[in-house]
């Protein structure tokens, strides 16, 4: 925020102070007694001296340099130092940029006050007393307002890198965030929608024999799910192409009669009004949490209840437990893991929260707090700001030469009462316009313009003469100050020029026109020569401050327009890339749920035509085994890293990787057995994930052999790496956590691992010595105790990594 040194300013002040005086006193031979030239020097340096701390400390300084200057008023020659006592004004100007404004305002009191006490002090001034009041009161406050309206710039930009900053990053976590995005989105779709079929082929499987009116149920619900199903992935593949995310389908109650069809009883209660994105968090939360009361107690009495509260919304989920035992778990298995994950992660992302679990009295319940949307507060009336004071004070600068014209014109007595009153209307109407100088200056220009009209018009009808015609004069303030406010405001900057000539021209129109109505005595010129008379003697001395204010206005205009087209060049340049880096995730995973998902998916329906449930079961099984593959993806790739994007590596590319092992110098050895068999996308790339893991943990030779002829497919690598950080234990417990893959001993002592293939993606995996127990509810690390949802676990093979075995999902 500080550009110049903090010495430069009072150096400054104190050399040419005492190069005033007395340094010009002296050289001018003006009596100065040796006491007051160093009263003199001693208040120069202690004022310069104390502006050292002017931005450290300014209170305190404010309060030396008071002091210092209070001595060389009372006892110093008048005007002696009137170059070191502006120090006040730039205190008070400090004060107002850096510190709050009840701070700068209360300075600026306390200023008005000592100012007043010293000018009541000096008997000179008499009756002037009240017009030096309002000089000081306008001098200072207006200085005040400059500082605020100084400090308002700083905070702009500010805010200005806070908002480059969040864009950038953005920016960083653009594809981060779009993954996290898009795991809720495919994860709801598989809940919803692939789950439930599931979930009803297997029942119908389970008590077919018994009641056969179940299974025709199964099927049609299969059929019909199942292409509602593809129609969904269809169409999210489709808006993956789009900025926005999928919005919510119909509100809650639309939501629990589609799960009601399902055998669900859900009850919805209360109501409450609610934006666009809390809306879509709350029905996202609500389906979430029914898909998880499907899962784990089907059957089960629901009541989602939405209420009001002082900071928002309240949305409650809560079950009373599975209506009867559960059954084999088969539904507890399909779960993700991601589930109440996901519900905290839409609640947070609205600055809400969510809280899950067990009920006191038996089931589950899920309780969020979301925030209401941000609306605009309606207030009372603004206060005024810097801009309003600015502008007050430039319309009391406009007026204080023509006013100080007409008191000297009245105490010299030439000018009438009357006539007084209409030139002082005359001059207020005049500079009137000025307050509308920053919305409308091109108007303003016109109006002064304009007005300036009126004085020629007076003298034209003989109410005033050509003698008070200087008086006009001093009111051309108020075409600079226009000039400045077009320049610094107004439309077209490339066109602000033209207010010179157009001030020029007619300024020097009026005055002419005015001394041909009424021309002075024993002067006669015509037209033309008076024109140019005045071109030359006034518009030459009047052009200088015209052409300033203009210049001044123009370049301080460019300055702050490049500067906030830098600020905002930098957060669309970055809030542009967020977008490509979030287009290109969107892009990819689009990819993979085509490769991935929709052609399991598309085998649901047609197998539920055939009447085959088995085929129903395990193409389900095998595209939500797929769509649990890209949430692992989507979930575990870092952000901002090229490969991330790029498609995940599978078995096939298992001898490159050995092949870039071996180019580096080390001894691999690759045994593959049961090449060309299709697995699913989930199982390819962790079995590859796992050989890529176990390879980087030694420098060794090493062999590996990976058997996929048999479900469990088989891999094992020996000898295993060494591992005394626990960093390759971590991540092959995370790997095979997410596939339901184990850690064995064989029988020759090499450690190998399982993990589970169906073939095809059709059969039902064989059992894994006791590895088939329910998971965990939908985000829990632990099963609920009492809720019922879970059996105990069963008993752990011998032999087995006790840590890996018993890992939580991921």
């Amino acid at each position: 925020m500080e550009r110049t040194p903090v010495w430069l300013l009072p150096a400054a002040l104190a050399v040419l102070q005492l190069a005033a005086w007395p340094g010009l006193a002296y050289a001018t031979r003006e009596h100065v007694t040796a006491t007051s030239a160093a009263t003199a020097v001693a208040v120069t340096v202690t004022v310069a001296v104390a502006l050292l701390w002017r931005r450290t400390a300014p209170i305190a300084t404010t309060g030396v340099v008071v002091a210092a200057l209070t001595v060389a008023e009372l006892g110093l020659p008048p005007d002696s130092l009137s170059v070191i006592t502006v120090a006040d004004i730039v205190m008070l100007y400090g004060i107002a940029v850096r510190r709050p404004q009840r701070t700068a305002l209360t300075t600026a009191a306390a200023l008005i006050v000592w100012q007043t006490a010293l000018v009541a002090g000096d008997d000179e001034l008499g009756g002037d007393f009240p017009a030096a009041l309002a000089v000081l009161v306008v001098l200072y406050m207006g200085v005040a307002a400059l500082g605020r309206a100084r400090h308002r710039w700083y905070a702009d930009r500010a805010d200005a890198a806070t908002r480059l900053a969040e864009a950038e990053q953005r920016r960083s976590r653009a594809a981060d965030t779009e993954r996290h995005r898009l795991a809720r989105e495919l994860h709801d779709v598989t809940a919803h929608h692939l789950t439930s079929i599931v979930v009803i082929a297997s029942a119908a499987q389970r008590v077919g024999a018994a009641r056969p009116e179940l299974v025709a149920e199964a099927r049609d619900f299969a059929v019909r799910t199942g292409r509602e199903t593809l129609t969904a992935l269809q169409r999210l593949v489709a808006l993956l192409q789009e900025p926005g995310a999928p919005g919510p389908s119909g509100g809650l109650t639309e939501l629990a009669d589609g799960f009601r069809r399902l055998g669900q009883r859900v009850t919805v209660e209360g109501t409450h009004p609610m934006g666009p994105a809390v809306a879509e968090a709350a029905h996202g939360i609500a389906r979430e949490a029914l898909t998880n009361t499907l899962r784990y107690a089907p059957g089960a009495s629901v009541t989602v209840r939405l209420t009001g509260t002082p900071d928002g919304a309240r949305l409650t989920v809560a079950d009373d437990g599975p209506a009867g035992a559960t059954t084999d778990g088969s539904a507890a298995r399909l779960g993700s893991g991601r589930g109440i994950g996901g519900m905290r992660e839409r609640a947070a992302a609205l600055g809400g929260t969510l809280e899950a679990g067990p009920r006191p009295g038996g089931g589950w319940q899920v309780d969020a707090l979301l925030p209401a949307d941000a609306a605009p507060v309606p207030g009372g009336a603004r206060r005024p700001g810097p801009d309003s004071v600015i502008d007050a004070a430039v319309l009391l600068l406009a007026l204080g030469a023509p006013a100080a014209g007409l008191l000297v014109a009245l105490e010299e007595g030439d000018l009438p009462a009357g006539a007084a009153s209409l030139a002082a209307l005359t001059l207020i109407g005049h500079a009137l316009p000025l307050a509308w100088r920053r919305t409308r200056p091109w108007t303003v220009l016109t109006a002064v313009l304009v007005t300036g009209w009126v004085w020629p018009l007076l003298i034209a009808t003989r109410l005033l003469t050509i003698t008070h015609g200087w008086i006009a004069v001093t009111g051309a303030g108020a075409e600079v100050l226009a000039v400045h406010a077009v320049a610094r405001y107004g439309r077209r900057p490339a066109l602000t020029w033209l207010s010179i000539p157009a001030v020029l021209g007619c300024v020097m129109s009026a005055v002419s026109v005015m001394l041909l109505l009424d021309p002075p005595e024993d002067t006669a010129a015509s037209v033309p020569a008076t024109f140019l008379i005045m071109a030359i003697v006034g518009g030459i001395p009047l052009s200088l401050p015209v052409s300033g204010a203009w210049l001044a206005g123009f370049l301080a205009r460019r300055r702050r327009e490049r500067v906030r087209a830098r600020e905002d060049h930098a957060v669309a340049a970055a809030t542009a890339w967020a977008l490509v880096e979030a287009g290109a995730e969107r892009a990819r995973v689009a990819a993979g749920l085509r490769e991935a998902v929709l052609r399991d998916t598309a085998r649901v329906p047609e197998a539920a035509d055939r009447g085959d449930l088995d085929a129903v079961v395990g193409a389900a099984r095998t595209a939500l085994d797929g769509m649990r593959g890209l949430l692992n993806d989507l979930r575990d790739a870092p952000a901002g890293e090229d490969q991330a994007r790029a498609p995940q590596p599978t078995l096939a590319a298992l001898p490159g990787l050995v092949d870039r092992w071996r180019a580096g110098g080390r001894t691999v050895d690759l045994e593959l057995i049961g090449t060309g068999r299709r697995l699913s996308t989930d199982l390819d790339v962790s079995a590859y994930r796992v050989v890529e893991l176990l390879l980087a943990g030694d420098t060794g030779p090493v062999r590996v052999r990976v058997d996929l002829a048999g479900d469990p497919l088989r891999l094992a690598v020996s000898p295993m790496p060494e591992d005394a950080g626990g960093e390759v234990a971590a991540g092959l417990r995370a790997r095979l956590a997410a596939v339901g893959g184990s850690l064995t001993v064989a029988g020759d002592g090499s450690t190998e691992i399982l993990l589970p293939a169906p073939r095809d993606g059709h059969d039902e995996p064989a059992p894994r010595d006791g590895h088939d127990e329910p998971a965990p509810r939908d985000g829990h690390d632990e099963p609920a105790p009492g809720h019922g949802h879970d059996g105990p676990a069963p008993p752990q093979r011998a032999g087995e990594d006790e840590e890996v075995a018993t890992s939580p999902r991921v």
